[in-house]
């Protein structure tokens, strides 16, 4: 299987921009956690909308929504360790892990559907390929 970067990319971006987006106009409070997979429900359907296929669409969404995490799991635990401390910089680096599979596995299953939808339009179109 081929990995399309461009569609791992741009479900990130857009996972990204959506994350930053929801961080400003709701404050996450118990009520609001759901929010957290908003992200990776929207970057991951991007994500497999661009490739063909169930499947792909999973692999990808998945993707595009763990590499976010991790990324964001980087930058909060090196931030983390250069203002607050050792201590609590892992105790952000286990809640942002924790975000990562609350992120990722709604994200693989948008990307199945949005490559599923993509199939299908391209199977009605007659322009899938054999």
């Amino acid at each position: 299987m081929e990995i399309n970067w461009t569609a791992v990319l741009t479900g990130f971006l857009v996972a990204l921009a959506i994350a930053i987006v929801a961080a400003f106009a709701v404050p996450i409070s118990g009520a609001t956690v759901w929010m957290l997979a908003l992200p990776g429900l929207i970057g991951g359907f991007v994500a497999g909308y661009m490739v063909l296929g169930g499947w792909e669409g999973a692999v990808h969404g998945g993707l595009a929504t763990i590499i976010g995490a991790l990324i964001w799991l980087a930058f909060v635990t090196v931030w983390g360790l250069f203002f607050v401390g050792i201590f609590p910089a892992l105790g952000a680096a286990t809640v942002t892990l924790f975000a990562l599979f609350v992120q990722a596995i709604p994200g693989a299953l948008a990307g199945a559907l949005g490559g599923w939808i993509k199939e299908r339009q391209a199977t009605r179109s007659g322009t899938a390929a054999s």
